[in-house]
């Protein structure tokens, strides 16, 4: 017979295994904080880019008093989720394929590009660079295929209260209380009523642009930030605070990526917002939007992809640091 203790891991288990997994905890751990810190934002920016509001306030004022606390956070379950897998995906293969990549380099050149990244003081160099790059395409390539279905159905989700009830986002609309009670597709109903009336092929509605703006997006964004990170810690001096380097780097590389894939978002976020409508909502949803800016909706995204990445690259690399500390 087994010990009842039989199933308690020792110290030293536990910490080669964190160890081991450093990565996928970390990248987990983060991300589950950073999602459900931005949800509201995520909520507003998602409804600015499928409907005509003129401004930040306009959308806020419509969710308030049509939707309720509860508009500001629908939808959070697909992220939380998906995001966290894509994350944990991301990140992982991004170590691998830096690893990888710099193995190449070192083959060739007799130089590792990530052994000079981490001397102290060091400063950015193209092999570095392209060893950053590289990775962070890859990691933004194989990571799409799972994130897409999951934000199509958040997308759906968000909007659907607004794509049954396009009259009431009008500025001068009258309040209508009995929205706030309004049922809402939940995350399962969506995905079903997608493959119900599209196929599964439905659940990949805009992947194309998907993948073009994550691949485009990640290798942007880890570039950025080993790049910004190297030199905020050569400014300022090694740092694990949740607030130094990589909370700096984090807000930069996360914001910069967007004036350049925004454009694929909003056609994505269209295409993917109106697949529930009936035929008189997505001519109503394509007319409103057909003459608007694919830029709609940029402000809340910096806002929002910044504080998230900052509490996400913060933990991420503090939790990593903990982690590397272990006995």
């Amino acid at each position: 017979m087994p010990s009842p203790n039989a199933w308690n891991m020792d110290h030293s288990t536990r910490n080669k295994l964190l160890k081991k997994y450093q990565t996928q905890v970390a990248s987990g751990s983060s991300t589950i904080c950073a999602t459900l810190a931005v949800t509201p934002l995520e909520n507003v920016k998602t409804r600015m880019q499928t409907h005509d509001f003129s401004s930040i306030p306009e959308v806020v004022r419509y969710i308030w008093r049509n939707e309720g606390p509860r508009g500001f956070v629908a939808g959070c379950l697909p992220p939380l989720v998906s995001v966290t897998a894509v994350r944990v995906l991301n990140f992982t293969a991004y170590n691998w394929t830096k690893d990888t990549v710099d193995g190449v380099f070192q083959d060739f050149t007799g130089v590792s590009p990530l052994a000079e990244y981490n001397k102290p003081g060091s400063t950015p160099t193209i092999p570095g660079l392209v060893t950053f790059t590289t990775a962070g395409l890859a990691a933004g390539m194989l990571s799409s295929p799972l994130a897409c279905p999951f934000e199509l159905a958040k997308n759906v989700v968000q909007t659907s209260v607004l794509m049954q009830n396009r009259a009431q986002a009008a500025p001068g609309a009258v309040r209508n209380p009995a929205l706030r009670n309004m049922p809402r597709l939940s995350t399962v109903q969506a995905i079903r009523q997608i493959i119900s009336r599209h196929g599964f092929r439905g659940l990949y509605t805009g992947f194309g642009l998907h993948c073009v703006r994550d691949t485009i997006g990640s290798g942007l964004y880890f570039s950025i930030y080993e790049t910004v990170k190297q030199v905020v810690v050569r400014q300022l001096g090694e740092s694990q605070s949740p607030f130094g380097p990589p909370a700096i780097a984090g807000a930069i590389c996360s914001t910069l990526p967007w004036f350049c894939t925004y454009p694929l978002d909003t056609r994505k976020t269209r295409a993917q917002s109106v697949l529930l409508g009936k035929a008189q909502e997505i001519a109503s949803a394509s007319k409103a939007v057909a003459g608007s800016s694919m830029y709609r909706g940029l402000s809340i995204v910096v806002l929002r992809t910044g504080i998230n990445n900052m509490i996400l690259l913060s933990i991420y690399e503090y939790i990593k640091f903990q982690i590397n500390n272990l006995p």
